[in-house]
């Protein structure tokens, strides 16, 4: 049974180790609140199906993980117990972990050790009528579960909202994030499914095929309607972020 979804961004400036000090003040905000909504997810399941937006082949993801390629030699698991091993240059040995799961696996170690993920990759080009699909397999996947599951979908906003931001002011962006960040602390299923693929490509919503996908597993696990708060909403460095929770209404 799926029992609650965590929105969550998925940039590496949220761990403390690569971000610094320099970064706290922008950063601290957004940290606390994704790692209070990997506590909640926590306190209702040990089971997380997190999926996230990265290009990936059809091999199983990596387990272990570390953010060596960030400057970091921090490493994380997405079971209980696990360490990933590293060479002496402090590279993670075999698979490079998708930057979704390094995050999924660093909130897991924060806050949630007894937990396990399963890894669910999408591309981030995906069409909106396979991200549904990929969402109703995953309902099964739930509906047939005999323990409580929680979804922690790690996605970005647009990188284009400030002359700062990584890709510069992109006309159109603010928009774009605006309906993104409605849509998600309303858990507005329709509108997220109604995401236009070349906008949001063009306005670089790198999120959008895992919130896709997120979206029709909610409404296929007949979840809805959620209730739904907001944890974070903001654009440090010009990116989009939202930190968004959806439960069953009470």
């Amino acid at each position: 049974m799926l029992t609650a979804v965590a929105f969550i961004p998925g940039a590496p400036l949220i761990v403390p180790e690569v971000s610094g000090p320099a970064a706290v003040a922008d950063v601290a905000p957004v940290r606390d609140a994704v790692l209070e909504a990997g506590r909640r997810l926590a306190a209702r399941s040990s089971t997380w199906i997190a999926i996230g937006a990265a290009p990936h082949d059809d091999t199983a993801p990596p387990r272990t993980g570390t953010f060596a390629g960030f400057g970091v030699d921090l490493s994380v698991s997405l079971d209980p117990g696990a360490v990933a091993f590293t060479d002496g240059d402090g590279r993670t040995s075999g698979d490079t972990m998708a930057t979704p799961m390094l995050i999924a696996g660093w909130v897991r170690g924060r806050v949630a050790e007894s937990v396990v993920i399963e890894p669910v990759l999408v591309d981030p080009s995906t069409a909106g009528v396979e991200c549904a699909e990929i969402g109703r397999r995953l309902a099964r996947r739930c509906t047939e579960a005999g323990e409580p599951i929680g979804l922690l979908v790690v996605g970005d906003g647009s990188t284009g909202l400030t002359d700062r931001a990584p890709a510069g002011l992109l006309d159109g962006a603010a928009a774009v994030q605006a309906a993104v960040d409605d849509a998600l602390a309303a858990a507005d299923t329709e509108a997220l499914a109604r995401l236009d693929e070349r906008a949001c490509a063009q306005m670089r919503v790198d999120g959008r095929a895992a919130w896709q996908v997120a979206a029709a597993l909610w409404a296929a696990t007949g979840a809805a309607p959620a209730a739904a708060a907001t944890l974070y909403r903001g654009a440090p460095f010009g990116v989009g972020y939202q930190v968004a929770w959806w439960e069953r209404r009470a």
